[in-house]
């Protein structure tokens, strides 16, 4: 087999966009919900290297440093070879000094999957989609409703109670539950722009028991399609967990996806979140890139 060379990506960067062209062709074959992109030479980050046999580009990784962690993201990489991007990931976690790397994998790509995992990486979170229909509203003892700002407080127990929920085992997500006043600010304009973000309740004798929101996120990469809403948050108080508020706040903004003539509905979660990867893929979102995670000590 011919040697194997590393090049900087600003030497064949055109290289790189026909090997992330191909591999994105082949996304779309299996995953009929993905962007449609005309031009993808954009979409390959400036900084990255180059893998190539007999002088024909096999592999490319790019991304960036974030803080003390090195990302490489929808379209940071692809491969004919993929035992080519363990060389690339060498060269780059040397040249990168930071302890922490992550990565998007499209999940459609098993052979993608397998390299990276190869390379103790592992699986964080996962991206899905699937496509809007109209549902059957479940069973459940309360009403769906769109939310208010006189919301505030529920919103913040339930931003509280998702990431309290992330920093228990399995999690271990390392993150810290923020003061109430912290999430309030944050929470504060959530209702200023009906556009943009739109939030339902499920409320039962009175009182707020779960909150889920839609959000119009931007397209523009290799993961959002056209006419596409997005499942941001969702979150339900546990005493009523298994009572279908959840259900049925989820049926509702699948309806209101569907009414307002919406295509898609994208959502993710994290892998080792017991409760969100057992619930999403059931309600039929199917996986469409990997988030792979790797700390070295």
């Amino acid at each position: 087999m011919p040697r194997l060379e590393i090049h900087p990506l600003s030497e064949l960067r055109d290289e790189a966009a026909r090997l992330l062209g191909e591999r994105f062709a082949d996304q779309r074959a299996r995953e009929r919900l993905l962007p449609h992109v005309d031009d993808l030479e954009p979409q390959v980050p400036p900084d990255g290297h180059v893998a190539t046999r007999a002088g024909r580009a096999v592999a490319y990784l790019a991304g960036a440093v974030d803080g003390d962690m090195a990302r490489w993201q929808f379209a940071g990489h692809a491969a004919s070879d993929p035992e080519a991007l363990r060389d690339l990931f060498a060269v780059q976690a040397k040249e990168l000094d930071v302890s922490r790397f992550m990565l998007a994998v499209p999940a459609t790509h098993p052979e993608l999957v397998d390299a990276w995992f190869r390379l103790a990486f592992g699986c964080q979170a996962v991206w899905a989609v699937r496509e809007v229909a109209s549902a059957d509203p479940p069973p459940f003892d309360g009403t769906i409703r769109p939310s208010t700002p006189d919301d505030l407080d529920a919103a913040v127990d339930f931003e509280r109670i998702l990431i309290g929920h992330q920093v228990e085992s399995p999690s271990f997500s390392g993150m810290e539950v923020p003061s109430r006043d912290a999430v309030a600010e944050e929470w504060r304009d959530a209702w200023d722009d009906p556009e943009t973000y739109i939030p339902f309740v499920a409320e039962r004798a009175g009182r707020v028991v779960g909150l889920l929101g839609l959000y119009r996120r931007p397209e523009g990469d290799l993961r959002v399609p056209a006419d596409n809403i997005d499942l941001a948050f969702a979150a339900t108080r546990e005493e009523v967990r298994g009572s279908g508020a959840g259900l049925a706040l989820t049926a509702h903004a699948f309806n209101w996806a569907h009414e307002h003539g919406f295509r898609s509905i994208t959502t993710d979660w994290r892998s080792v979140n017991l409760l969100s990867s057992r619930f999403w893929p059931r309600r039929g979102f199917r996986p469409q890139y990997l988030r792979l995670y790797r700390a070295v000590p």
